[in-house]
């Protein structure tokens, strides 16, 4: 159980706001993208460079190696590896040491300016892009399974920029950049927006998001300031009746 202490909670144009509660920011970081990695507890962190560094949950540095890929805007895992994109429209597979396990590959056509993506536990992929403003569902061949736009939202989406899931609410964080809302999106599976949570009050330009399910962990990035800020967060419903598989165990800070 996690004691939640003084919760701040914050609305936008009406909509319910999840409960946040703000642990710690580390000022210097740049994570344009995060991904919370289960196989080895930390949170991998892309900061447009070529660079990619692994943290702790508690924000030690574990591992930096620089990859083969200049520029790396976005960043998810799986159980093999880790997947990068640099939002031109490359992707490629990296061991947990930054070894190549093959060639850079497009994952779709019409998949390019790719600001934040996820591998869900199904091998699909949910993936941001900002130009247009669209969350999608991508299978591993490429096949757009599902295609929602932001600017459609209630409120708009205008800018997203990472993407996560939670896997025993099912619920998908989506972090809305300075040129939209500079908020925290929590949808369901199919889109329908449960919450929105500005971030204002913990810094500008919201990029890169990750949870670490098993505490409620939320790492939000911004790019304005360069801060990496750590959170309690739980979901404001559940969308799911069985929960995800979640990945190794790992509760420790």
């Amino acid at each position: 159980m996690r004691a939640w202490g003084l919760v701040l909670t914050m609305v936008v144009a009406g909509s319910a706001a999840a409960e946040l509660r703000h642990l710690e920011t580390f000022p210097g970081v740049r994570a344009v993208s995060l991904a919370y990695d289960a196989q080895v507890c930390g949170v991998w962190v892309a900061s447009e460079n070529s660079d990619l560094v692994l943290l702790s949950p508690g924000g030690r540095e574990i591992l930096r190696f620089e990859t083969d890929m200049g520029y790396v805007r976005s960043v998810t895992v799986a159980e093999d590896g880790v997947l990068i994109a640099n939002g031109w429209g490359d992707f490629q597979w990296l061991d947990r040491t930054g070894r190549a396990l093959e060639a850079v590959f497009s994952l779709s056509a019409t998949i390019r300016d790719t600001e934040g993506m996820h591998r869900d536990v199904d091998g699909t992929f949910l993936v941001v892009e900002d130009d247009p403003s669209r969350l999608m569902r991508v299978a591993p061949d490429g096949t757009v399974l599902m295609e929602l736009w932001g600017d459609r939202f209630d409120p708009p989406m205008v800018e997203p920029q990472g993407v996560a899931r939670d896997p025993y609410s099912g619920n998908i964080l989506v972090v809305d950049d300075n040129e939209g809302l500079n908020a925290l999106f929590e949808l369901a599976p199919d889109g329908r927006v449960i919450s929105v949570t500005p971030l204002s009050a913990w810094g500008y330009d919201a990029e890169g998001v990750a949870l670490q399910p098993e505490t409620g962990t939320l790492f939000i990035g911004f790019d304005g300031g360069q801060a990496l800020a750590i959170f309690d967060w739980r979901p404001t419903e559940v969308t799911i009746e069985e929960p995800l598989d979640r990945g190794p165990p790992c509760s420790f800070m």
